[in-house]
């Protein structure tokens, strides 16, 4: 049954050129309501909502989303799934100039919205209880002025440089002197370790507590910040009355979002008790993934220290980790709806996808809108958590469905640690740009800071600007995975089609997930140690055809293949093959089934007996148990020979 929609647009006081008839949306609304005082019409609304009765609800208006939800509850129409959109800053006021491309980026924003409702999934939550301890390090000062801030029932625990007295707080909590040199841990269970010393010696000790502060001379600390754990650099008074405020808020009962699932099936951890791949770990800057202690093969993640921020998710080539929020599915039902062709305008319109983050990313968009600053109303904005959470597939596949660019806009120094990953994947992308002439300077990085708004839009501005129609059409055809590799096949095989070209080899660092199995064909005795272990089957026997077949992109240079050959046939070569043979499985090894002598019934291919053959009677020990009439027993299937070894025994021969 198709799916009806309510539409709620507001054009602020009529303050806005918004002109419903100019949008084009997939679906017409049942219910539309086109507002210039939300206050008294959020009601009406709501009214019409109740007595149509539509499935999905989009509100576009700046107002408090609780005005909306409220009207709807009094109606008795909560809960409905809704999604809210503010056009007003993200069209019509910084691209006032230019009505008719307000209007066309509206309507993709609006369809966006549309999609992001059908697609997004419930939340899941775990409950999480944070005690009311917290560890303030620093210097003495402001240490005791944030202890004075904290409120009643919430007794520090003090650290201070080692050249200031501890008892100077002992009225407020316990004193320490030392230094903090460690933390680990999360919200509710954070370890921090002190070094201190006396009479000359180093020692360490171990604190635990709910929260942790570290206020620091330089803006040097011993971690990441991540929810609970507070580091400030020369903070103002303002800053260390929010943060008391923030611990206050942050003590209590919980119930804390599952930001990643994850799927073992699929994981690329290892095999035959040969660990592999854990990418994930080492992307993780919280220490939230490790391998789980009951199988050292997979992985196990501590979903009340994840913060959320999808490194793993991008950095995992077999998706076995997965985002919840955006889930894949979202993600990409977002892009297809932001690039599909309208049918009003030319196809080959230049926009471009806008990754940016939920921190600085998105200060500077709604910092744009309010003002506003002006810019290219060719950015299509698409949220992530962090910058880190964007793959190479998500690149590929704004690409693949027609972006002439994509910008990625994030902090000039990400709350979440080094962004070394998320280069990696920016290096791979311009690569295949490169190889297929689409040019590198379609993909561009920009960063800010506070107070540096306006130079990041100009920024943005000028690239979208700059930038010609892609030759890369999206053909309608959906894209058929959600999963990193098989989008990024599916994106290579368009580059082939539209283009005309086949780039061939391109060589690649070893940080780059991506290996071609180079394949000894004379010494393969087809034994599928290497097929068998395969997370990701980029090996597989052709039963049929006896046949060792090999998919270049499914390979994730995971190692299993060369760590668990017999032969040491296989060796994995750092480069990636830009051709339609590589998407596909090809033949690297052939051989053929090898009848029994006695009943002949295929039994064992070609190269295994040669290889068997060739070392069983290579041992003098053996020479007497294979010559005479007892030479063909390797020559006959498993029945047979046992048969024919016993009646040899009868005959007096004694193994």
């Amino acid at each position: 049954m198709a799916v009806s929609w309510g539409l709620f647009l507001c054009n602020c006081r009529k303050t806005l050129a918004l002109d419903p008839e100019k949008l084009v949306l997939p679906i017409a609304p049942s219910v539309l309501t086109v507002a210039s005082d939300p206050e008294s019409q959020a009601q009406e609304f709501a009214a019409h909502v109740e007595r149509e009765r539509p499935d999905r609800l989009v509100v576009s208006c700046c107002a408090e989303e609780k005005l909306f939800d409220d009207a709807l509850a009094r109606s008795g129409q909560q809960p409905l799934k809704v999604q809210f959109i503010n056009l007003r800053e993200s069209c019509f006021l910084p691209h006032l100039k230019d009505p008719d491309r307000a209007h066309a980026k509206a309507t993709r924003l609006l369809r966006a919205a549309m999609e992001s409702v059908e697609t997004s999934e419930s939340p899941v939550y775990n409950p999480l209880k944070v005690g009311a301890s917290v560890v303030i390090a620093g210097e003495g000062p402001k240490t005791l002025e944030l202890a004075a801030k904290l409120r009643d029932g919430i007794p520090p625990i003090l650290i201070f440089p080692a050249d200031q007295a501890a008892a100077d707080g002992a009225e407020r909590g316990q004193a320490y002197t030392g230094k903090v040199v460690e933390i680990k841990g999360r919200l509710g269970d954070f370890h921090i370790t002190m070094e201190s010393a006396a009479n000359g010696e180093k020692s360490r000790q171990e604190i635990k507590a709910a929260q942790v502060v570290v206020i620091s001379r330089d803006g040097s600390f011993p971690c990441n910040p991540r929810t609970g754990c507070h580091l400030l650099a020369n903070p103002t008074g303002a800053d260390l009355d929010r943060v008391a405020e923030r611990i206050g808020e942050l003590t209590g009962d919980f119930l804390k979002p599952v930001h990643v699932t994850y799927n073992a099936e699929v994981c690329a951890g290892g095999a035959a008790e040969e660990e592999a791949c854990g990418v994930c770990i080492t992307a993780c800057p919280y220490e939230a993934i490790r391998r789980d202690p009951e199988n050292h093969l997979r992985m196990k993640v501590d979903h009340m220290a994840c913060e959320g921020c999808g490194a793993c998710v991008s950095a995992c080539p077999t998706t076995s980790m997965r985002f919840t929020e955006p889930s894949p599915q979202e993600l990409y039902a977002r892009l297809a709806a932001l690039l599909t062709p309208s049918s009003r305008g030319s196809s080959g319109e230049p926009w471009t996808i806008l990754f940016h983050c939920g921190e600085q990313g998105r200060r500077v968009l709604d910092e744009a809108g309010r003002r506003p600053l002006p810019y290219s109303a060719a950015l299509l904005p698409v949220e992530a958590p962090c910058l880190r959470y964007v793959s190479e597939a998500n690149i590929l596949a704004a690409f693949r469905l027609g972006a002439a660019g994509i910008a990625l806009l994030g902090c000039e120094s990400c709350q979440h640690g080094e962004r070394e990953l998320l280069y990696q994947k920016l290096d791979f992308c311009k690569l295949t740009l490169g190889a297929f002439g689409l040019g590198e300077e379609r993909l561009r990085l920009v960063t800010a800071e506070n107070g540096a708004e306006a130079e990041a839009v100009g920024a943005l501005s000028g690239f979208a600007e700059s930038l010609a129609a892609t030759p890369i059409h999206w053909d309608g055809r959906p894209l058929r995975s959600r999963g990193n590799r098989e989008v990024i096949a599916e994106a290579i095989s368009a580059f082939i089609e539209q283009t005309g070209r086949e780039p061939g080899q391109r060589p690649l660092p070893p940080s780059q997930p991506f290996a071609f199995a180079e394949v000894k064909e004379s010494g393969c005795t087809m034994c599928r140690s290497c097929a068998n272990v395969c997370p990701t089957h980029a090996f597989k026997v052709d039963e049929k055809t006896q046949s060792l077949q090999f998919k270049h992109i499914a390979c994730v240079a995971c190692g299993l293949c060369e760590n668990v050959c017999p032969e040491k046939v296989i060796t994995l070569q750092r480069e990636i093959f830009f051709e339609q043979d590589a998407l596909e499985y090809q033949t690297v090894v052939q051989d053929a089934m090898v009848s029994c002598a006695k009943c002949g019934k295929p039994y064992i291919n070609r190269r295994a007996l040669e290889t068997v053959e060739a070392r069983v009677l290579s041992l003098e020990s053996l020479l007497d148990t294979f010559s005479g009439s007892r030479r063909n027993l390797l020559r006959m299937c498993p029945d047979c020979r046992a048969v024919a070894a016993m009646l040899e025994v009868d005959k007096g021969w004694k193994p």
